[in-house]
């Protein structure tokens, strides 16, 4: 299985979300591998870090013809490759959607954001077309603040975007999540208070991503 964590945007969580679905992944038995196609590096460097855990993750060029190269082989050697997909809508996202079982976009409640988002999602339709199915895209709403009109507005944004699935579960703006990087874990690693209520929300998350929340 290929996860891409995919959004043209920068700072909307994507490396975040990545090194957290890897981590859940191989907390549930799978075998993962993490693909780093961001140019700033932020998972590579993440899992470098990490000692509490081992991910094996390959830094990959944000071009087209290095996803094409390398992803394959990389799927070849585990159970599920989670890629943390390159900025913009280039070429090598393009390349990463055509090869992907399953995307996910994280999306901060913000105007631009959405804006931004729903660019990424136009794209969507090209991949499914050649293949005639896949990939099983769906997008999240991603450091929000908890009952704002901002996150009211933005849930009902994104459950009118065409062609791809919008997840109820919603992670919220905590700085325990912020400090995973520095700190080089997780939130799955945590032990008490709003580490527990992160690691509940990323479970929800991912188990609705894969559709496993029934």
């Amino acid at each position: 299985m290929l996860f891409a964590v995919l959004n043209q945007k920068g700072g909307v969580g994507k490396s975040t979300t990545a090194v957290h679905l890897a981590r859940w992944l191989q907390l549930r038995g799978t075998k993962v591998h993490l693909a780093d196609m961001d140019p700033q590096g932020t998972g590579s460097f993440w899992l470098q870090a990490a000692e509490q855990f081992s991910i094996p993750f390959t830094v990959v060029n944000a071009v087209a013809d290095a996803a094409i190269e390398q992803l394959p082989p990389l799927m070849d050697g585990c159970e599920a490759l989670v890629v943390d997909g390159p900025a913009g809508l280039s070429d090598a996202t393009r390349a990463v959607m055509l090869m992907c079982d399953w995307m996910v976009v994280p999306v901060q409640p913000a105007g631009a954001d959405l804006r931004s988002a729903v660019d990424a999602l136009r794209l969507i339709s090209q991949p499914r077309k050649i293949r005639f199915g896949p990939p099983d895209a769906a997008v999240f709403l991603n450091r929000a603040t908890k009952g704002t009109r901002l996150l009211t507005e933005a849930k009902e944004v994104i459950s009118n975007l065409e062609g791809i699935r919008p997840l109820s579960t919603v992670i919220h703006q905590r700085q325990i999540i912020t400090d995973c990087y520095s700190q080089a874990t997780t939130v799955f690693e945590a032990k008490s208070g709003p580490g527990l209520e992160a690691a509940a929300e990323y479970n929800g998350l991912f188990l609705e991503l894969m559709h496993l929340d029934k």
